[in-house]
């Protein structure tokens, strides 16, 4: 009997003391997430423009840049790579920099003097053939002596950086004459092991920029 009360004073005081049901945790409700709209710009001040020649019979690079030059007409885009698409660019050869001012006066003097209205080289972006990957094609009209010609450069992407690089022949651009006067005035200094002094027509472009990405 003693255990019957003592079970259910047991009872009662747990029933006093407890309240009623436990109310179960409150859920956190779901919130849709909203995609991010991305575009990108140009920005002159993140860009760079460089060339590689070749002296050599065995074509040692020889590398260096432009300090100088405009570039017009970019667009913002939600594309990186249509930033660039129908931009026009003019380079001052005056920029022209190898870090070596010898070879810099040689090449303006000896190479561009020789040329016909070349103080700036111009161009611009005909056309891209875009893709959904992280790289294309930049078609492009380039003008040297004069002369333009479309050329094509290979597009990456890097996280933000956008790159262009390519080749061009000089012979293209009937540069022959300039290229020969450049060969003689840096005749020694361009004669390789093989006791030949050669100077190649082929010269690579290269061009980084880094893109403004704005994201709302």
């Amino acid at each position: 009997m003693k255990k019957i009360l003592f079970a259910i004073s047991s009872a009662v005081l747990i029933s006093a003391c407890g309240g009623g049901d436990i109310a179960p945790a409150a859920e956190n409700p779901k919130q849709d997430s909203v995609p991010q709209t991305c575009t990108y710009s140009y920005d002159p001040e993140a860009t760079t423009i460089g060339f590689g020649a070749f002296k050599f019979t065995e074509k040692k690079e020889v590398k260096g840049g432009f300090l100088k030059f405009s570039v017009d007409s970019t667009k913002e885009d939600s594309h990186p790579f249509a930033v660039i698409a129908g931009a026009v660019f003019k380079i001052d050869i005056e920029g022209l920099d190898t870090k070596d001012q010898a070879r810099d006066f040689n090449i303006k003097s000896s190479f561009f003097a020789k040329m016909d209205s070349t103080s700036f080289i111009t161009g611009r972006v005909k056309e891209l053939g875009l893709n959904d990957g992280d790289s294309s094609t930049a078609f492009v009209i380039l003008k040297i002596n004069n002369i333009e010609k479309e050329i094509e450069l290979h597009m990456s992407l890097e996280g933000d950086v956008l790159s262009l690089t390519g080749t061009i022949n000089l012979n293209d651009f009937k540069a022959q004459k300039a290229l020969a006067s450049l060969n003689n005035t840096c005749k020694e200094l361009h004669r390789g092991s093989d006791g030949k002094s050669v100077t190649w027509p082929e010269v690579n472009i290269y061009v980084s920029t880094t893109l403004v990405k704005n994201c709302k």
